[in-house]
């Protein structure tokens, strides 16, 4: 690939590519990533639409949290339970809501730790008000120093809606 035809303005994420030179030699080159560029807009659409479809699905008790988390991070059962350490029969029972009460407290930190969230995040969906509306927010970013929190039951027994807001 030449170097005139290899650059790609993206700041946000760099790369190093090996590419022919004016001169004919081949060195590295600092350019911007093509995909990132191209198509991470379409990914974060995707992404967001995911979440929602699935957060829905969760707070009409149509599926359990551990599915929730399953899906959004891409992984088949069968991924979640050798990375949980816990049995397939086992994880394949708490995708469905009504035997999801019967995970131990154990098996729900293990779940949180394949997922990357506090355990409590498997009993509770964070919605944070930006800009007057609620997004979700997996893991919070902003700790703004005053905050109202409301909290509601859902279709799903083991789930609270949790909303965080900023006061003002």
């Amino acid at each position: 690939m030449k170097e005139k035809d290899s650059f790609v303005d993206y700041p946000e994420q760099q790369m190093i590519l090996y590419v022919e030179k004016e001169d004919g030699e081949f060195g590295p080159m600092q350019t911007g990533s093509f995909i990132s560029a191209n198509y991470m807009d379409d990914y974060n659409f995707k992404r967001k639409n995911l979440e929602i479809e699935l957060r829905e699905q969760l707070t009409d008790g149509k599926i359990s949290i551990v599915k929730y988390y399953m899906v959004f991070v891409d992984l088949s059962f069968s991924e979640l339970a050798a990375r949980a350490g816990i049995r397939k029969s086992r994880v394949k029972k708490h995708l469905d809501p009504k035997h999801f009460g019967s995970a131990t407290v154990d098996e729900l930190q293990k779940y949180a730790s394949v997922f990357n969230v506090p355990a409590a995040n498997l009993l509770q969906v964070i919605l944070v008000n930006d800009n007057g509306t609620f997004e979700p927010n997996l893991i919070l970013e902003k700790k703004p120093g005053k905050i109202s929190v409301d909290q509601a039951q859902t279709g799903n027994p083991y789930l609270v809606l949790t909303k965080i807001e900023e006061k003002r």
